[in-house]
């Protein structure tokens, strides 16, 4: 089990499962390191060693989010472009419907995509001074890949909509008073916080503790389910659109953007 993955590393703490993006420096998901996380979640599914699972990144980061320069180069491929928009939901779908519970250990900044995967985790710490984040806007796209789907159900539409609109990000200490994770801890209390209540859960009778965490995103589920489509395909229209390409050009010039505003 677990073979053939690159970016993915795999560690096990009896019953607890530790799944760790490894994209150094900052875990950026690129074309690779996104088709292993489209298939992780229903491999794990199968997986009847583990009852729990801890999400993380190796390094200082949880996950940068897209990969800038594989981004600019998709817009000249399109099969590859294709390829990771029919994914995108496939991601959101396997961790939301995931039968076991899965923590975030947030142990540097997640933003973007990275900032999807650890908040539909069903438990989430991150470091108090780490950043978590949604910036699609700032580079063109719309927040398609989870984001606009699980931030209103965390912080509120009011909120959601603030952060989404601007890109704005917060601290994990912001987080936390915001309701969107359930601590902010020291960067070196993460571990024992995390691993003593991965074992706390692991010790509960699994299928109650399964069959709860599925009750609980039932709804999350059908809505991931009706929603990835149109959501999907709102994200592809920026992606086609020239505002994107320039937005990922003035980041790797390291100029101002000059937008066309959709014209």
């Amino acid at each position: 089990m677990y073979e053939g993955y690159q970016y993915l590393k795999f560690d096990r703490r009896g019953l607890v499962l530790t799944v760790t993006m490894d994209n150094l420096p900052v875990n950026a998901i690129g074309f690779g390191l996104h088709g292993e996380l489209a298939r992780v979640f229903v491999e794990i599914e199968q997986d009847e060693t583990c009852n729990v699972v801890v999400l993380t990144g190796a390094g200082k980061y949880f996950s940068g989010g897209g990969d800038l320069p594989q981004m600019l180069a998709n817009l000249d491929d399109l099969g590859k472009l294709a390829t990771e928009m029919t994914q995108a939901p496939r991601i959101t779908h396997s961790l939301l419907a995931l039968s076991k519970p899965i923590i975030a250990r947030v142990n540097g900044h997640a933003m973007g995509l990275g900032a999807t995967l650890a908040l539909l985790c069903d438990i989430v710490f991150i470091t108090d001074t780490a950043k978590i984040g949604d910036p699609h806007v700032n580079v063109g796209l719309s927040a398609g890949d989870g984001g606009a789907l699980i931030w209103p159900h965390l912080v509120g539409f009011p909120r959601a909509r603030h952060h989404l609109l601007t890109g704005e990000p917060m601290t994990g200490t912001e987080a936390k008073e915001a309701g969107m994770v359930h601590a902010a801890v020291a960067n070196e209390a993460l571990d024992e916080a995390v691993y003593s209540y991965a074992q706390k859960l692991a010790e509960k009778p699994f299928q109650a503790l399964s069959a709860t965490k599925r009750s609980l995103n039932m709804a999350l589920c059908r809505q991931a389910l009706a929603d990835a489509t149109s959501q999907v395909g709102l994200e592809t229209l920026c992606m086609i659109a020239p505002d994107h390409r320039e937005a990922l050009l003035a980041i790797s010039e390291k100029r101002a953007p000059n937008f066309t505003h959709g014209r």
